[in-house]
């Protein structure tokens, strides 16, 4: 039973790669069996891991843990496998019909799956190094799947920026090592602890979290992150923005438990709010649905870091839980996005119209993923956001910048909108496992909206009863916000003045976007020697 987590890893692992091998068309079926053994064993191991106390250590090998290969799980670990076991089973769903008799595709979706799982359950801070930068290469391949010129670009600048990064996180793990003689992350916190911050300890943690600001597209190391996710297939888009993305954030929790520095907090509230705001300007300057979408990815993960700067609380849990709701809901928007765009053969949301009346389910389901991410209530993305509002009580100017940032959101999908409206014939297409993905990102929006207290209750053992779905004030407050988003739009964002155009327009070559990485650095070793 206490090996479950290495199956969990390699049995996608083992499945993808003997899809590539036998590369038999009846055999690629394999693919859902892999998925039905690692999510019978993840249940299973969740009830196990529900009679130990706080979380499970496996040493593999007979090693001493100093210098042994380690996996841990705790709630955090068990809930975002989960997540990931769910979101791969919708883009597999999703992209059956076109790619089940492409083995590559599916040994790279496969092969990706056991790595990300393994990013999740690393105790081991070079064994998260090699695990990461494997799923940054085969998201290279998978983004650059096309072939197309556009696709090929995006992918190697991904690649190559996301190189940088790590090089950074190498610098880190290589100072932790020398003052403490491991890369076990539990024997680096008790070896911090005792001998408290020093200089090198502070400088290890900015160099990992820089090249973690990569990975998790923080301001104002994002650059790749419209790119990429903008030219990969819709399937991998989802799946990037969805979930992939998240595997930055979840370094970011992890490591600062590990150091536990609390010095840069308020620099990365800022950093946060900053990622979010700009985020939503360049998504409502843009006219390509998918990269609507890309900096709308981009604002909700400033979102989270707002929260996660405060490290617990309110806030904290919020910001964990709609990591999980964004999987969800930004998923379902990438997928529609995917399918109205292969309809439509156009991008543009100015040339896409009349979606409503010549696809009413899929028009719905995209309805449902737009009040989800805005957060209206009895859908999923309320919730957190509530919690993450509650979590700033007390401190105005903290909830004044998360209601900027919602009503900016807000306005972005009220300008979305509009593809849903007017007359356009097109070609019916019957694509039903497109569908179905949606349909079943869209019920869980729904249950994720209305059943919180238990579910929450169950995985993070934390009662959220004070967030009020049926509240008369929070219906008012949504439809005000969206009110005032609508006013924005109509009044500036549609007429597209030319500082909207510019910020269109604007771009940072591939040698700055490196001085930004470099300047991100500066700003937190200036800002720790402050503070």
């Amino acid at each position: 039973m206490r090996f479950i987590p290495v199956y969990i890893i390699f049995t996608p692992i083992i499945t993808g790669m003997l899809v590539y091998v036998i590369n038999k068309r009846w055999f690629n079926y394999s693919v859902f069996l892999s998925q039905i053994v690692i999510t019978v064993l993840s249940f299973r191991y969740y009830e196990y891991y529900n009679g130990l106390i706080d979380r499970q250590i496996l040493v593999l090998g007979g090693w001493d843990k100093v210098i042994s290969i380690s996996l841990r799980n705790d709630q955090l670990s068990i809930s975002f496998i989960f997540v990931t076991i769910f979101i791969w089973w919708m883009v597999l769903i999703y992209s059956w019909e076109k790619r089940e008799s492409n083995f590559k595709f599916l040994f790279f979706l496969l092969f990706i799956q056991g790595t990300f799982l393994g990013v999740i359950q690393t105790n081991d801070i070079f064994n998260m190094f090699v695990f990461i930068e494997i799923t940054t290469i085969i998201s290279t391949i998978l983004i650059i799947y096309k072939k197309d010129g556009y696709s090929v670009k995006a992918g190697l600048y991904y690649l190559l920026f996301n190189t940088v990064g790590m090089i950074f996180y190498l610098l880190g793990l290589i100072f932790i090592y020398v003052v403490t003689g491991s890369l076990n992350m539990d024997i680096i916190s008790e070896k911090i602890n005792y001998m408290g911050e020093n200089n090198v300890v502070v400088l290890s943690f900015i160099f990992i979290v820089a090249a973690i600001g990569v990975k998790s597209a923080f301001f104002p190391v994002y650059n790749w992150l419209p790119k990429a996710h903008g030219a990969a297939p819709a399937s991998i888009s989802a799946l990037l923005s969805g979930l992939l993305v998240k595997s930055g954030i979840y370094a970011f929790i992890r490591f600062n438990q590990v150091y536990k520095i609390d010095m840069l907090d308020d620099l990365f509230f800022i950093i946060g709010f900053i990622t979010a705001i700009s985020g939503v300007i360049f998504s409502l300057s843009q006219k390509d649905i998918k990269q609507i979408l890309a900096f709308s990815t981009i604002s909700q993960i400033g979102i989270i870091l707002m929260g996660l700067s405060s490290t617990s609380g309110s806030a904290y849990i919020g910001c964990v839980m709609h990591i999980f709701n964004h999987a969800v809901f930004k998923s379902l928007l990438f997928m529609g996005a995917g399918y109205i765009i292969n309809v439509y053969g156009t991008r543009r949301v100015t040339e896409i119209r009349g979606v409503f009346k010549n696809m009413p389910l899929v028009s719905c389901l995209m309805i449902i993923g737009m009040v989800s991410i805005t957060g209206a209530p009895l859908f999923n993305g309320f919730v957190s956001k509530t919690v993450i509002k509650y979590g700033f009580e007390g401190n105005t100017i903290k909830t004044v910048m998360l209601y900027i940032i919602n009503v900016g959101t807000g306005t972005l999908f009220i300008k979305m909108s509009q593809i849903f409206f007017g007359k356009f014939k097109i070609k019916k297409v019957r694509s039903y496992n497109n569908k179905l993905a949606m349909f079943i990102l869209s019920i869980v929006c729904i249950i994720l909206g209305n059943f919180y207290i238990p579910l929450t209750k169950g995985f993070f053992g934390v009662d959220i009863s004070f967030v009020k779905a049926y509240s008369f004030l929070n219906w008012l407050n949504y439809i005000v916000s969206l009110g005032i988003g609508y006013l924005i739009y109509k009044w500036f964002i549609e007429k597209d003045y030319n500082i909207i155009k510019k910020i269109r327009h604007f771009h940072i070559s591939f040698y700055n976007t490196n001085i930004m990485l470099v300047t991100f650095v500066f700003i937190m070793i200036i800002w720790s020697y402050l503070h």
